[in-house]
């Protein structure tokens, strides 16, 4: 990469940052930048039609936009580009959305070095460029639409990363479907597909689009739920169960779905592998269920 000039569109509003950044951009002695500055994001927009860009660097504070809705439409716009996001703000919150929209870094003005700047540009090069490769890879369940275990693997571990930086905690769930076998004894091979149909909807139903949703093996899910008010594992069980129990008094049905539900809380005090935290949840949920038979 430090062999090829590395294009930067910057989009920025204010002249005083946008000057500031270029004189950092200029600082830096061993990779070459060529950086386009733009102060708005139609502008910006035509730029990404007419030229080809390493990177962008979005300022969210555009006048007449919507913050991190910005990052949406640039990276609907140029979805093979890696943005990195420059605000005034130190804001958590805000970081956090503007990940979860595309974004590859959040960097607050003012409190950036030379060095820093392009560290974190290169990487966010190679991140983008190995997630494509990766995205190229098949990532989904067929059956149930979920990410499959591969999926799940790779998207959990950039959660995590997201979780150490903004010091916020997680929730690794690891849901068994129940009595596959049985199912498919009675009532035939479609309704055991039908029953993990069944449970990814609920899935689907109960967690948040920002969650991350996976058909770890053949009747197990696992998901990850980004700690906030109203996620935590009380509330989500709950939720689970309550969606378990309208399903199960449908009439008609030729099977009932039962959950065992285990959980591990990620705590960035006590750092571990996606690994570790997952074999924690099973083992959670392990003893669920034999409280369950216990009883």
């Amino acid at each position: 990469m430090d062999d090829k000039i590395i294009k930067v569109l910057y989009v920025e509003d204010e002249m005083d940052h946008a000057i500031l950044i270029r004189e950092l951009i200029e600082e830096i002695k061993n990779v070459h930048y060529e950086l386009t500055h733009v102060q708005d994001l139609n502008e910006a927009l035509l730029e990404l039609d007419n030229d080809n860009y390493d990177i962008i660097l979005l300022d969210l504070s555009l006048p007449g936009e919507h913050g991190v809705d910005t990052v949406t439409r640039v990276c609907e716009q140029a979805p093979d580009i890696p943005v990195v996001v420059i605000s005034g703000t130190d804001d958590e919150t805000m970081a956090i959305k503007a990940l979860q929209k595309g974004a590859e870094e959040y960097l607050v003005k003012g409190k950036v070095t030379s060095h820093a700047l392009s560290r974190i540009l290169r990487y966010a090069i190679m991140r983008h460029k190995g997630r494509a490769e990766l995205h190229s890879l098949s990532l989904v369940d067929d059956l149930t639409g979920l990410y499959n275990r591969k999926g799940f693997m790779l998207f959990a571990q950039q959660q995590l990363s997201i979780a150490v930086r903004t010091k916020r905690g997680m929730i690794l769930f690891f849901i068994h479907l129940e009595g596959l076998n049985e199912i498919s004894e009675k009532s035939g091979r479609q309704y055991e597909d039908l029953a993990k149909i069944e449970t990814a909807n609920i899935l689907k139903e109960v967690f948040r689009e920002s969650d991350i949703i996976a058909r770890h093996g053949r009747d197990e899910f696992t998901a990850i739920a980004i700690d906030s008010y109203d996620a935590n594992n009380e509330v989500i069980i709950t939720r689970l169960q309550d969606e378990l129990k309208s399903r199960n008094k449908q009439e008609n049905r030729r099977y009932k779905l039962s959950l065992c539900i285990g959980t591990a809380y990620y705590d960035t005090e006590e750092l571990c592998t996606i690994e570790e935290l997952i074999n924690r949840a099973k083992e959670s949920m392990i003893e669920q269920k034999n409280n369950k038979f216990e009883s």
